[in-house]
């Protein structure tokens, strides 16, 4: 079925804090070719006679059955691992996330803007557009569009906690990539001082609207010392990580912490360079999300320096479309201490 449930890869989505990838072609006048479908058939009422012949009434009546498979799906799935993969340590240190009423409150949004169609449809023209002139992220940034969720306030507490780190933290929280700044936005607060770093001149703007003070993003880690650094689903989407995250070694304060978040299966994917290859690739290994975390979590140890103090699985969501009410990927979120020599 053609975009339930589960986004594959990033292929279908737009890097950081983007949107899925929708085909202006739904904006097309009415077409006279059948629509063969035998699921809308049998639950036409109609005994299979009633075909949509408009490119958008086929949109429209796809998302009204994609909606209806969301709607069927445990979001506990979301939050679960099998341990019989993991070792003792990582048993251990895994925290058990669940779907709570601040990620309810998202996907709820999600759902009541996913039904605006006149609203979707100035996106999609927008788009057609901008799309010669602008990046994705400038366009969903200017656009206000295309926000995401990993952890919700309750959930980054929970996780913090396990690593040691009090409810209420003092001192200072940079986000890396921070995007429209929407996903750390919800746990921020927890931290008296928020700085963040972004390319992108309208995310930017977003940022400022929303309370950081923004930071070269070239010279952020030299001088200052921040008691968490976030890099939130950024390392597949930068040219560089293995050096960002030694930027992020020296950048973080004595009893500091690194909060991580990584899209598993690690399918890397740059906007900025013209292969859309990276410069420096994490040699992450498995066939599994727990074996491909497991994997991550030692690159970190022996490479670059960073001892695990907690971890979890939680869904990377994003606001959705004519096509579906809202989108996601298996995110894997950590929490790390720098190993100080």
């Amino acid at each position: 079925m053609s975009i339930i449930l589960q986004v594959a890869d990033y292929d279908n989505i737009c890097r950081r804090h983007g949107y899925t990838e929708l085909n202006e072609s739904i904006l097309d006048i009415p077409v006279s070719i059948p629509y063969e479908d035998e699921d809308m058939a049998s639950n036409s009422g109609l005994n299979g006679l009633y075909r949509p012949r408009s490119a958008l009434a086929r949109a429209l009546y796809e998302k009204q059955r994609n909606d209806r498979h969301l709607q069927e799906f445990d979001q506990n799935e979301w939050y679960r691992v099998d341990k019989s993969h993991l070792s003792p340590e990582l048993q251990e240190k895994f925290v058990q996330l669940e779907p709570d009423d601040e990620t309810k409150e998202f996907l709820s949004s999600s759902i009541d803007k996913s039904s605006w169609v006149w609203t979707q449809i100035w996106y999609l023209l927008a788009k057609a557009v901008l799309k010669y002139f602008w990046t994705i992220t400038d366009i969903n940034g200017w656009l206000g569009r295309g926000s995401m969720f990993v952890l919700s306030s309750s959930q980054a507490r929970q996780l913090l906690g396990a690593a040691g780190r009090g409810a209420n933290n003092a001192g200072s929280l940079v986000d890396i990539g921070a995007g429209d700044g929407e996903v750390s936005r919800r746990f921020a607060h927890l931290y008296t001082n928020r700085y963040a770093t972004e390319i992108s001149a309208s995310m930017r703007k977003a940022l400022s609207s929303k309370g950081f003070a923004l930071l070269d993003t070239e010279e952020w880690w030299r001088e200052q010392r921040f008691d968490c650094v976030c890099m939130l689903n950024l390392l597949d989407r930068c040219a560089r990580p293995r050096s960002m995250l030694r930027q992020a070694k020296a950048a973080i304060a004595p009893d500091g912490v690194l909060l991580l978040a990584l899209v598993l299966p690690y399918k890397p994917y740059v906007e900025v360079t013209s292969d859309h290859k990276p410069e420096e690739r994490l040699p992450i290994q498995g066939v599994n999300f727990e074996e491909q975390a497991a994997s991550f979590i030692q690159i970190m140890r022996d490479e670059i320096g960073f001892e695990l103090a907690a971890w979890s699985r939680a869904p990377y969501l994003c606001e959705g479309d004519f096509a579906q009410a809202y989108y996601w990927l298996d995110d894997s979120v950590y929490v790390f201490t720098p190993i100080r020599t």
